[in-house]
């Protein structure tokens, strides 16, 4: 569903087909470079992420002409078409299901805080193991 209010923040994280660790250290670039485009294109140029083997975590402010569903699909396929650009042969494909929740404006420090340290949190927490804390 479309909204009109321009103060929706999401975070929302999405994963590769059954979680195999698809991106490495070539593919990661390439996908952080997109992702900051992406957000540079957005109203107000703001948003965080972290890209991880097999995951990706993304807050945003939800552009007002998006739905949190299509914010998923567009994100998935940009990064699809951009790894085929830069040749990457290897087919990305994407768990259908994706977690995504609200962030309330005065949660945005300590939620970008969560999302920078993610490197360091899936050393000794999987992506199974974070879904399940998060109800899925």
């Amino acid at each position: 569903m479309r909204h009109s209010n321009s103060e929706i923040w999401t975070h929302l994280v999405f994963s590769t087909k059954e979680h195999r660790a698809v991106f490495d250290d070539q593919m990661i670039p390439v996908i952080r470079k997109l992702i900051a485009e992406f957000i540079s294109e957005i109203p107000d140029h703001q948003g965080s992420f972290e890209i991880l083997a097999d995951h990706i975590h993304l807050l945003i402010k939800l552009p007002g002409n998006m739905s949190v569903n299509e914010l998923a699909e567009k994100v998935q396929s940009l990064i699809s078409t951009r790894l085929k650009l830069e040749g990457f042969r290897k087919e990305v494909e994407w768990e259908e299901n994706f977690h995504a929740h609200s962030v309330s404006v005065s949660k945005l420090s300590t939620e970008k805080n969560l999302i920078e340290r993610q490197l360091i949190k899936h050393k000794d927490m999987s992506l199974e193991e974070e879904l399940r804390f998060l109800g899925m």
